[in-house]
């Protein structure tokens, strides 16, 4: 049986990773028989103008101090799953003030005309930002800035190492393919990260700009992947407690599940594939025709960069954090857990995840429906 580890289960609550019959049946395992819930805050009052278009878990006060002590709320928050699902809302009319892409889908937003430069004297810890978390072409476009770095981690394979046979001599993305653990897999449902794998399996010069020859031996090699997935998952929990439970042995991951998984007791290794560890930048960006206060816009976006919100991200969540004195007062211990006591060193070892071009963006989306669709 999984060991319930009760203050990890209050996190999850916390964050919205549990409706209220998983949690109860979550304090039944874990013996408990009264809990207490921590409650919203209290706060003075609630006139924020601005809203916030993030990914889930992101809408949370720990993230926002200094805004909050200016306005007496958080932002207003609007959830997407995925990136794509994000921006097709936006192309439909949907208005917000802020939005959170990764860089590699910062140019595609752009050109889509739903968001507009940032103007970064006004970003007051700017210069605090890790230098290489401003390379990847997204950050900068035609000399402007259209992204600010906020939070950022890695996309790798999660394996139950008591039902897998390897080693972490031997890992590698090829265990997708592997008929051993045919049903018992899961990957991110993301174009993006299909491509980036199987054309890293394949052996594509660069799995983001793909020839035509290279897309279709791509997604030739998916097939056969997408044959031994027993589903494509939207949302950390649902993999998580299917590899928790035994049902799937193999997963893309992000960071937070890693410690999440292992707190719970539960004998998960995070893969550092022979082909590369692919690493995501995610920021803020401003949204075009905003109904939010201006002001309050660049308040939140330097609300979001202060170092102790980083130590909170990177403790909480365990990701990354722009801001190079997070690292300063984060827990060493978890650093080290992590591999980010030299954060510069893990930017550095790892595959980034760049911009498409818009051509081939448009073709895996549809490629990956086809295959869905047994096509």
């Amino acid at each position: 049986m999984t060991k319930i580890n009760p203050d990890r289960l209050l996190k999850d609550i916390r964050r919205n990773k549990f409706d209220r019959r998983t949690f109860m049946q979550g304090v039944a395992a874990a013996g408990l028989s009264t809990v207490l819930i921590p409650t919203a805050p209290k706060f003075v009052k609630a006139d924020a103008t601005v809203t916030y278009f993030t990914w889930s878990g992101y809408d949370l006060p720990e993230m926002f101090p200094e805004y909050i002590a200016k306005y007496g709320t958080p932002p207003n928050f609007a959830i997407f799953g995925e990136e794509e699902e994000a921006l097709q809302k936006m192309r439909g009319g949907f208005t917000a003030d802020v939005s959170h892409p990764c860089t590699s889908n910062v140019r595609r937003w752009r050109d889509a005309e739903v968001i507009t430069a940032i103007d970064v004297s006004r970003i007051e810890r700017w210069d605090e930002i890790m230098p290489a978390l401003k390379r990847p072409k997204g950050v900068e476009i035609d000399g402007q800035n259209y992204f600010v770095p906020w939070d950022w981690g890695n996309t790798s394979l999660l394996y139950r190492a008591d039902l897998v046979d390897m080693t972490p001599e031997d890992e590698t993305y090829a265990i997708l393919l592997d008929e051993r653990y045919a049903g018992k897999m899961s990957v991110f449902d993301s174009a993006e990260t299909v491509t980036a794998i199987a054309g890293l399996l394949t052996g594509a010069k660069d799995p983001f700009d793909q020839t035509p020859e290279e897309i279709t031996a791509t997604f030739d090699l998916w097939k056969q992947i997408h044959a031994n997935l027993r589903f494509y998952w939207t949302d950390t929990t649902q993999f998580e407690q299917a590899l928790a439970t035994g049902e799937i042995v193999v997963a893309s991951a992000w960071n937070e599940s890693v410690g999440k998984l292992q707190a719970e007791g539960v004998d998960v290794r995070y893969m550092n594939p022979k082909e590369g560890v692919l690493t995501w930048v995610c920021g803020l960006a401003a949204n075009l025709n905003a109904d939010g206060d201006d002001q309050e816009v660049y308040d939140m976006m330097n609300a979001m960069l202060d170092p102790e919100v980083g130590k909170w991200l990177i403790e909480f969540y365990n990701y990354g954090h722009s801001n190079a004195k997070s690292y300063e007062l984060a827990d060493p211990e978890i650093l080290a857990s992590m591999g980010l006591v030299d954060p510069l060193a893990m930017i550095e070892s790892t595959v980034f995840f760049d911009e498409m071009p818009t051509e081939m963006r448009e073709t895996i989306n549809a490629e990956l429906e086809r295959v869905k669709a047994g096509l």
